[in-house]
């Protein structure tokens, strides 16, 4: 009988002993695994969303200028003639819209873009640059960044409620064109976080680590945009797509 009682006493505090060599093991450093923040954190989903940009030479209707409250995701432009160039600039394509304390310690975005175009020189004569190019920007803003003392690390500038430019992906197909010659691509292309945008990165580029801790701890709204250039360039079409992902 006193065994039967001492046994299960036994595993007891083994078990406590296990528990507590455990708990004594210090966390990994940055040195370590890289983001020491987020270690060992479970992966959440925060939400995914598209927007859609045309070129062509004509847009029927052309769209107007709209604030984002009532965002236009999906924008077309209307090329110039060959052998021009034309630049757009599709702002607030999509956004998605986090709640207060919707992740501890990084987001991190993942984006593929669907992009078909044509580069075609109907010019008469060869031309030194055929392109097609785009940037695509990710902006994060929140009440916590409305204080004037905050400073944008991009731009130098008040933040006035938004870091801009927090995450991006480039394109660019750069060639000369003989007289005729006709380009067309189909293609996705992808852009994963890596670091992300995380608690760390965000006070190494000179925000306070109280402003960083109420960023998180506040609703946040993160919106791409995308511009480009393009020349000799028939028609296009680019699908931003961005899937959100925190701890």
């Amino acid at each position: 009988m006193k065994y039967s009682i001492l046994k299960p006493v036994a595993v007891v505090f083994c078990s406590v002993a296990v528990a507590g060599g455990l708990r004594a093991a210090p966390p990994p450093s940055a040195d370590d695994v890289g983001d020491a923040g987020s270690f060992g954190h479970a992966a959440l989903y925060m939400g995914a969303d598209s927007g859609f940009v045309t070129l062509a030479s004509v847009c029927d209707p052309e769209p107007a200028p709209v604030p984002p409250e009532t965002a236009n995701d999906s924008q077309c432009f209307t090329l110039n003639p060959a052998p021009a160039s034309t630049h757009f600039e599709a702002d607030d394509i999509l956004r998605i819209k986090l709640p207060k304390k919707a992740t501890r310690t990084i987001i991190y975005p993942a984006l593929n873009f669907f992009i078909n175009y044509q580069l075609h020189n109907t010019t008469g004569v060869d031309q030194p640059q055929g392109l097609f190019a785009y940037t695509a920007t990710v902006s994060i803003e929140s009440d916590a960044l409305l204080d004037p003392s905050i400073i944008d690390p991009s731009t130098g500038l008040p933040a006035n409620g938004k870091l801009i430019n927090q995450f991006s992906y480039a394109y660019r197909d750069d060639r000369s064109m003989e007289n005729g010659e006709r380009h067309r691509q189909r293609m996705t292309l992808v852009r994963v976080g890596n670091a992300g945008i995380n608690k760390a990165q965000l006070i190494a580029q000179g925000l306070s680590p109280a402003v960083v801790d109420n960023l998180f701890n506040s609703a946040m709204t993160l919106r791409m945009s995308i511009s480009g250039d393009v020349k000799l360039l028939t028609d296009a079409t680019i699908t931003g797509n961005m899937r959100l992902f925190g701890d």
